[in-house]
């Protein structure tokens, strides 16, 4: 349990604020060079600049999804090899990756509907990988391979 413990917390820590210096600027310096840039007179304009947004959406739920997805994978697979106090790892799991994610929610400047779901479905897949292992191992069974 300790071994869980202390590997969750030092990722929980990590993760959330190397998401807030890395992903926000990144996304920034790519909507300054490529949304912002493009003259609204010109027809294709308005649709190229809906599918960036939808791009950068798109990756900055997969991204945090991994998140939730990492953490379901060591919740299962610590409270499958625990003998008593399974329970143990799914609150302390939940705990530390719901905190991770809500600390990157709570940095977001401008709330709006697509943050919030940004924000939303993470939180409720890192549940739903818990609950329902076989959809998680059909979204990020590759992720097994590499992190483990």
């Amino acid at each position: 349990m300790l071994k869980f413990v202390t590997g969750l917390l030092m990722y929980s820590f990590i993760f959330p604020r190397a998401y807030v210096a890395v992903v926000p600027k990144g996304i920034k310096w790519i909507k300054d060079h490529f949304y912002d840039e493009i003259p609204k007179d010109v027809k294709w304009a308005r649709g190229y600049q809906k599918f960036l947004l939808g791009l950068l959406f798109f990756l900055e739920v997969f991204l945090q999804s991994s998140w939730s997805a990492w953490v379901a994978y060591r919740i299962l697979e610590y409270s499958m090899k625990a003998e008593s106090y399974k329970w143990g790892y799914f609150l302390i799991g939940a705990i530390c990756g719901e905190a991770a994610l809500g600390y990157i929610a709570r940095k977001e400047e401008n709330v709006d509907l697509w943050v919030a779901l940004r924000s939303i479905i993470p939180m409720g897949l890192l549940i739903e990988f818990v609950i329902n292992p076989r959809f998680l191992d059909t979204l990020f069974g590759w992720l097994v391979n590499i992190s483990l």
